[in-house]
């Protein structure tokens, strides 16, 4: 049985469009779907085929890297060094602010339920247990509890070509109550 690489280059850099047709036809060739059945990811490749082709902006965007997949997310590299990631929902738990401790932020959209986002290259190598317990000690510091992101785990976590260590996966800083959500939410209504 082959098995997903979820990781090709391009010679030339090409549209976002052609490349997610290609990550289409791969995995109809090594992932077959019975009749009957389910995608094994939980978000198909077609679920992004059909948003992206909505916005010939983003459809056009050029890619020289399909770096990996997620059960609902995909991430590109792009010619300038950029991560481009497309998810469906809100990559945010509970749609929290985006705060200092997690990866820059570029540009950012939705078409429907699928979010897009433009983020630094963030590096890994090199990286060590003192990185994470900074990054740990950042969402504490704003206020988040720290959330699957444990002593050595330095794949949570990437540095900037400017020394800087952010968080990667926003999935692990979450709110620590519904109440702190809540709260969060209603002070950021009454500064509008």
């Amino acid at each position: 049985m082959k098995i997903p690489t979820n990781h090709r280059e391009y010679p030339t850099p090409v549209r976002l469009d052609k490349a997610l047709r290609d990550i289409q036809k791969a995995e109809r060739e090594i992932l077959p779907v019975p009749a009957g059945h389910t995608n094994t990811y939980e978000t198909s490749v077609d679920d992004f085929i059909k948003r992206v082709n909505k916005d010939e902006n983003l459809a056009s965007r050029k890619i020289i890297t399909y770096l990996n997949r997620g059960s609902s997310a995909l991430a590109f590299e792009t010619p300038d060094e950029k991560i481009l990631k497309l998810s469906m929902g809100n990559h945010f738990p509970m749609n929290r602010p985006h705060e200092k401790f997690d990866v820059p932020i570029y540009e950012k959209g939705h078409i429907g339920r699928m979010f897009y986002y433009l983020e630094e290259k963030l590096f890994q190598h090199g990286l060590s247990e003192p990185f994470v317990e900074i990054v740990r000690d950042k969402i504490k510091k704003a206020g988040y509890k720290p959330f699957d992101i444990h002593e050595g785990d330095v794949h949570q976590i990437g540095i900037s070509s400017k020394g800087e260590v952010y968080l990667l996966d926003p999935e692990c800083a979450r709110y620590k109550t519904i109440f702190h959500a809540l709260f969060a939410k209603t002070k950021k209504l009454l500064r509008k």
